[in-house]
């Protein structure tokens, strides 16, 4: 069997292979910008801006977070595959920035846990579709490589997160929230720049 050199098996990846690499960077860019720094909101006492949650309350938001994050999949899956992957992306972006807002403006607990449910909720529901139309551009010959550069770019949007949300919380508390909103909607602007890709999936109506 033959290998591919890695020149050619970059040149091997469809474009919008690239796009949702790019999308997914700057998903993780958003996203840890506020998950990382989103504790000392919640719950320190020192900062006259925060929240002021019991640590009790955090644990609380962060387990309900967790349950709605990595249970959703096993059925927003299914919805990418049947409905198409850019419009569940298209969905879950709107979605995000509705939860960046919400945690942006509200202060009372359970309108915010609302906020954070609702982020846990858009992301759920990206990430099949992102990884749908990723695995669309791959075959044998060049899935490591492909996997690797995608975990490579979340690793860059999660590593350049914090510093950029401790920017903006230099400025304010609700610039962490609404810069990530927007941060996350460049997204719709990547979905322009590429056709649908067959998701293989049974589709509505068959």
């Amino acid at each position: 069997t033959t290998t591919l050199s890695l020149r050619a098996q970059f040149k091997s990846f469809t474009w919008p292979f690239w796009v949702a690499n790019i999308m997914e960077m700057f998903e993780r860019l958003a996203y840890y910008g506020v998950r990382v720094v989103i504790p000392i909101y919640i719950a320190s006492s020192e900062d006259p801006a925060g929240l002021h949650f019991s640590h009790v309350q955090k644990g609380t938001i962060f387990a309900y977070w967790a349950l709605v994050q990595s249970l959703l999949p096993m059925f927003t899956g299914g919805f990418a595959d049947r409905y198409g992957y850019k419009k569940t992306i298209a969905v879950s972006i709107a979605i995000k920035i509705l939860g960046y807002v919400l945690m942006a403006t509200q202060r009372e607990f359970y309108p915010f846990m609302l906020g954070c449910l609702t982020l846990a909720t858009g992301t759920a529901i990206f990430k099949p579709g992102i990884q749908g139309t990723l695995v669309q551009g791959l075959n044998k010959e060049n899935s490591s490589v492909g996997w690797g550069l995608f975990y490579q770019l979340v690793n860059i949007g999660a590593f350049l997160g914090p510093p950029l949300a401790g920017y903006m919380h230099a400025l304010s508390w609700p610039h962490v929230f609404y810069g990530c909103a927007g941060i996350v909607s460049i997204n719709f602007l990547a979905l322009l720049t590429y056709k649908e890709v067959s998701s293989g999936g049974e589709k509505v109506g068959n």
